[in-house]
């Protein structure tokens, strides 16, 4: 009897705790309006414990949006490594050159003109042959649950040839003609170019609808809708290879090294010497990544960290499923990064049963987490990585008009797509306590600033945590 009531008084007084604990965020939960089909999941623990403080429905696998960067880009720095650089590195092997791209997705026109300077330095004569080694990452341009149809012309391709984002600037400009009517002229001052089948209109607003027409090799694309003023737009290129190379000859003539033959794909020779290169930090890269929610970047990143690991792991990759498994056959594409991420995890001692993984950045529909997993393993790499160093403060990136007086006490990233929004990352309360939080908003038919309003409020019931 004595031991049942000791049980009881445990029991009571854990209750009591958990409610005192959770008070300001379940008050900040009560006083939505949410509709009931809606689905709110949170999961708040101390960077030093391994249960939650606070938890409401953290076991329902949802999808995290552009949280899971978090998760996708801490497993690739383990694989790269803090002091990794993405390298556009240029080779020679006789009178031949090899560009051998890096995988930089940040990769400008202008730094291919410092390259092609270096070039220039190292290397005055004559060129035989220049070659492109690609084989840094597949060419899938979509990862599953991304198609064309969906994401151009909002989604650059992801691929080995990258610069410049692979978009191109177009401008819409209200003329006048002789006589005197307006019509829409498009002007398109890069060396890439789109045939345009203009069909726009002008009105009291800007609705421009682009659609390729014929598929997309045929570079063909339809404008419908309206212009109100002039407008400039960012097309993502169609033919990725030859963006690049367009970009890489212009490159070459500023820097007056003289090639006019092709560029050639080619693998560098192993005995071909290195003898100019451009560099980036991974550091420069993530921050951009997790601070802006880049997508494209996120997909590379990710793909070229899982391409190292592969090289890295053979043994392991035979051992999933022998020497014709799919990861043997596709060494730098996002199955072997997707191996890579639940290898990483496993490692944690985190259980990734149920995780489903379709992409690095959180686009697809098929992702799917629970806040739970998302807090435990925020907790791990709280202590076994340096991915909090690159996630956005408020003021910064995707947190730029959000809970800025909690600034110095903040590291997150935020998570959006239709009907999905999430929010997670550390925080230091009011009484320096070290927390970790996960959120989910799922289902809902809110404005989006309603549900981030309520994201915010929640993070500051957990900095008010007593």
């Amino acid at each position: 009897m004595k031991f049942s009531k000791c049980i009881i008084t445990v029991l009571f007084f854990i209750f009591i705790c958990t409610n005192v604990f959770a008070n300001p965020i379940v008050k900040a939960i009560d006083n939505t309006n949410l509709k009931r089909n809606s689905i709110i999941s949170v999961s708040v623990r101390k960077t030093n414990s391994a249960k939650d403080i606070y938890s409401l429905r953290s076991g329902t696998y949802l999808n995290p949006a552009s949280s899971l960067k978090v998760f996708t880009m801490a497993a690739a720095l383990d694989t790269l490594g803090e002091k990794y650089n993405f390298e556009t590195i240029v080779y020679i092997d006789n009178k031949d050159l090899y560009l051998k791209l890096g995988a930089d997705p940040l990769l400008t026109h202008s730094d291919l003109k410092i390259l092609a300077q270096k070039i220039k330095a190292a290397y005055g004569g004559h060129i035989r042959n220049f070659y492109i080694d690609d084989s840094i990452i597949d060419k899938k341009y979509y990862p599953d649950g991304w198609t064309v149809d969906d994401f151009w012309p909002n989604s650059p391709k992801i691929s080995p040839y990258i610069v410049d984002n692979n978009t191109v600037s177009v401008d819409f400009l209200i003329e006048q003609n002789k006589a005197g009517k307006s019509n829409v002229k498009i002007i398109q001052n890069d060396d890439y170019k789109f045939s345009f089948i203009n069909e726009l209109e002008i009105s009291d607003k800007n609705n421009i609808i682009s659609s390729l027409n014929y598929g997309e090799s045929s570079g063909i694309v339809s404008l419908r809708g309206t212009l109100a003023k002039n407008l400039t737009k960012q097309y993502p290129v169609l033919d990725t290879a030859q963006f690049f190379a367009f970009r890489l000859r212009k490159a070459l003539d500023s820097a007056g090294v003289s090639y006019s033959k092709p560029f050639y794909p080619k693998k560098v020779p192993a005995n071909a010497k290195r003898i100019a290169s451009f560099a980036r930090p991974i550091g420069d890269v993530l921050s951009f990544i997790l601070k802006t929610s880049n997508n494209f970047a996120a997909e590379v990143v990710f793909k070229a960290a899982g391409a190292k690991w592969a090289a890295e792991n053979n043994e392991y990759i035979k051992n999933l499923g022998g020497s014709n498994s799919k990861n043997q056959n596709t060494k730098n594409s996002f199955e072997n990064a997707k191996t890579m991420f639940f290898d990483f995890y496993d490692r944690a001692g985190l259980n990734n049963n149920k995780i489903n993984l379709s992409d690095a950045s959180g686009v697809s529909r098929y992702n799917t987490m629970t806040t739970s997993w998302m807090s435990e393993a925020l907790v791990y790499l709280d202590k076994n990585s340096k991915i909090k160093d690159y996630m956005a403060s408020p003021g910064e990136g995707t947190l730029t008009r959000r809970m800025r007086d909690l600034k110095d006490n903040l590291k997150a990233k935020t998570g959006t797509i239709f009907g999905v929004s999430s929010l997670c990352g550390y925080l230091t309360s009011a009484n320096d306590v070290q927390y970790v939080f996960s959120i989910i908003i799922q289902n809902f038919s809110e404005r989006p600033s309603v549900i981030k309003g309520l994201e915010d409020d929640i993070v500051s019931g957990i900095y008010f945590i007593e």
